[in-house]
């Protein structure tokens, strides 16, 4: 054999295959079987002669001379392997078969168990070997009793080799090698594969480091997604990980598109690491949902991308844990699947990563209490990183131009509403813009405009609250609102406060001297129908943020602590949604807290004491309806940023109602007198809206045109349910209609 080096990996297998050959042919003379002329049914049925063999204690002879002839070949053929492959390693090539051995320090054993078993997939001969060996032409796998008369002397070196094959051993809890048996672990007799993956790796058809697979993602600057705290942390991190040789798990915390993943993305490339990101969410999917019995195969196909990430030299990046359940530990399954995580990652030997997003430990206590975790917060983007992701997207989006055309302002102003009103991480701005991208492309427009990307940002921000609340389509514009010119003025206001919050708060620098308290609280009080809800879905159309309605009956409850849990919710969800929370009948929830007589009054006042928390940290725009502005607890009211008092509708103000509430299109009959309608009927406008929409179904049934009767029927209708009585001075020369029909 000339020493030369190994070039690839079919050049190494091929050695080791010749090698396998001696082995078996020792194995062979060994076992002098006397096949040579054989039964041509050998294997089908067991021979008196096999039989005292079996039981026949005398050792076989060892003085024969093919015997040391036949070991000393296959000794000097493992020498000059060995050799040989130490040569090509200082020559760079590294082979994958010595390479899975160092990985996971693999004895002599183990790898040419590892070879055994890749013979038939690399050469079908050895099916027909296998077959013959095992006195069974249906076994073409090699048995754990096959491996081991192959690879060992004595009975006490085959005894000793059981090890090799229990469910801890590396070949097994490694996935490198699966046995196949009936569930009650393996046996002499049970057969042996090489999973698939192996097979790959050591024929050098994965991927190996150097390839592309050691490029990471760089969405964005590090100056985009962190501030200049958290690089310091992350510099000191790599530090520490440096001086631990690259191992560890890492907790990183933070909302979705923080930029987690970013930041794990960056040390593996400051440490000159792979990196490897693992959807354990949709593992779980593939592998069967961690269900009775299926959380191994769960268990087979994570150990199976651990066994990749050691012989890859890989960080692993793993996420989706959130959606696998709350703490991993709720329940049995729960339990199956944070101790298989558990145990992979101790026994992971390089980095591994957990992304998170809330302040759980996702492992449970188990996992806090067996795991040393460096924890990094990652926490979202503040005003003057959102605006300058915007800029880029919006001037890449321009084409390099920093206009928006005829009255449509800069791409930086645009850049810094965006900021003020959508409190989006980096990746949720992406998501957004390729949301406007889209429309805009849908509407045979190469590249998006203004309202492309406000409605992007819409679509990306309707996510959740849906369980807890009722998204409301605003439809109304600033003519539909009929109000006293001072109330239209601070509803002017508070829609300046929110374009603008961003300027103030970052560039400004106000948010530096607020802990808390740096979103808007907006009360609205006044009777029922007088405009609250809509001069609410007016703000949220003209600032295109969408409107959410709390359903009171679906986050009030009975059982203690409940409502708590539900105001988290709707708080969170919130944040993640740039949503307007819209808290209609408010007084029902921020009602004033009371003298404590009993138990119910003591966690009432709880349930009030938390909303006044969760008000005050929010970041958002929440906006109280109520009808009883006196019932409202006085620290809710202190924490209003504006109070709008929403006043009945006078005369003037109820014409232009009766008038706006017609669209063009109804037929209206010359005798309707709206003079007359706004001077008797003093009603607000929601009640003036139901005698509108009364009016045009009656006269859909009678004339197809709407007439003053059709109007006065049915506002004594609306009278009615209201407990007001039609009098004549109310209804005048018409009075006479409400007694005839």
């Amino acid at each position: 054999m000339t020493m030369t080096i190994y070039r690839n990996d079919a050049e190494y297998l091929l050695d080791e295959l010749k090698k396998l050959d001696l082995l078996i042919s020792l194995f062979i003379l060994k076992s002098r079987s006397g096949r040579e002329g054989g039964d041509p049914f050998a294997g089908l049925y067991i021979s008196g002669e096999e039989v005292d063999a079996l039981l026949d204690d005398e050792p076989p002879p060892q003085e024969d001379p093919r015997l040391r002839a036949l070991a000393g070949e296959v000794a000097e053929l493992g020498r000059e392997i060995e050799l040989k492959r130490a040569k090509s390693l200082q020559e760079g090539i590294d082979l994958g078969l010595a390479r899975l051995v160092r990985a996971f320090g693999l004895s002599d054993f183990e790898k040419e168990a590892v070879i055994i078993c890749a013979a038939p997939e690399l050469d079908s001969k050895y099916e027909r070997l296998y077959a013959f060996l095992q006195d069974d032409l249906t076994r073409k796998r090699p048995t754990v009793g096959l491996i081991q008369s192959l690879l060992c002397n004595d009975p006490l070196e085959k005894m000793a080799s059981r090890r090799y094959f229990a469910p801890t051993g590396t070949l097994l809890r490694r996935r490198i090698l699966t046995v196949f048996s009936d569930g009650s672990g393996p046996s002499s007799s049970s057969a042996v594969g090489l999973d698939p993956g192996v097979l790959d790796y050591i024929l050098g058809l994965d991927g190996r480091p150097g390839t592309e697979r050691t490029a990471v993602r760089r969405d964005h600057p590090p100056e985009d997604l962190f501030s200049g705290e958290l690089e310091r942390r992350l510099a000191n991190l790599v530090s520490h990980l440096r001086g631990r040789e690259g191992s560890g798990v890492c907790l990183l915390r933070g909302p979705a598109g923080a930029g987690k993943r970013a930041a794990a993305e960056l040390i593996c490339r400051e440490m000159g690491l792979v990196f490897e990101p693992i959807d354990l969410a949709a593992l779980a999917l593939e592998t069967g949902n961690v269900g009775e019995g299926e959380e191994r195969g769960f268990e087979a196909g994570l150990s199976r991308l651990f066994r990749d990430a050691i012989l890859m030299g890989s960080a692993i990046y793993l996420e989706g844990l959130d959606r696998l359940g709350a703490d991993l530990g709720a329940d049995p399954k729960g339990d199956r699947l944070r101790a298989v995580l558990i145990q992979s990652l101790e026994d992971f030997p390089g980095l591994a990563f957990l992304a998170v997003r809330d302040g759980r430990h996702p492992l449970g206590a188990e996992g806090a209490a067996r795991m040393d975790l460096f924890r990094l917060d990652v926490p979202p983007q503040d005003y003057a990183m959102r605006k300058r992701i915007w800029e880029r997207h919006l001037v890449d989006g321009l084409g390099g131009r920093t206009d928006l055309g005829a009255g449509g302002g800069s791409a930086g102003d645009l850049a810094g509403e965006l900021a003020s009103k959508f409190r989006f991480t980096a990746g949720r701005i992406d998501e957004a813009f390729a949301a406007a991208r889209s429309r805009a492309l849908g509407e045979g427009r190469e590249r998006p405009e203004p309202e492309d990307i406000h409605e992007g940002c819409r679509s990306t921000s309707s996510r959740g609250l849906s369980s807890l609340s009722r998204k409301i389509e605003p439809r109304y514009g600033w003519n539909d609102l009929v109000l006293p010119q001072e109330k239209m003025r601070q509803l002017g206001e508070i829609q300046v406060h929110v374009r603008h919050r961003g300027l103030v708060y970052g560039d400004w620098g106000f948010e530096a001297k607020l802990s808390l308290g740096k979103g808007l609280n907006v009360l609205f009080s006044g009777p029922s129908g007088t405009g609250k809800t809509m001069a609410a879905e007016v703000m949220a159309k003209e600032l295109g943020i969408d409107l959410y309605k709390i359903d009171l009956s679906m986050v009030v409850s009975k059982y203690i602590g409940e409502t708590e849990k539900n105001l988290d919710r709707i708080f969170g969800e919130a944040e993640e949604s740039n949503a307007i929370l819209f808290f209609d009948e408010a007084d029902a929830l921020f009602g004033k807290r009371s003298e404590v007589k009993d138990a119910h009054d003591r966690y009432a006042n709880v349930e009030t004491g938390y909303l006044l928390q969760k008000m005050e940290e929010h970041d958002g725009v929440a906006i109280l309806a109520t009808n009883l502005g006196k019932n409202m607890d006085d620290a809710f009211l202190r924490r209003m940023q504006f109070i709008v008092e929403f006043p009945f509708p006078e005369e003037e103000a109820r014409l232009r109602i009766w008038r706006g509430l017609l669209p063009q299109a109804a037929p209206v009959s010359e005798d309707v007198d709206f003079d007359f309608l706004a001077k008797k009927f003093k009603i607000p406008g929601g009640n003036i809206k139901n005698v509108m929409i009364n009016a045009a179904f009656l006269a859909a049934d009678d004339s197809r045109v709407i007439t003053m009767e059709h109007i006065v029927r049915a506002a004594r209708d609306e009278f009615g349910k209201m407990g007001k009585l039609c009098t004549a001075s109310d209804f005048g020369k018409y009075y006479h209609l409400i007694q005839t029909k």
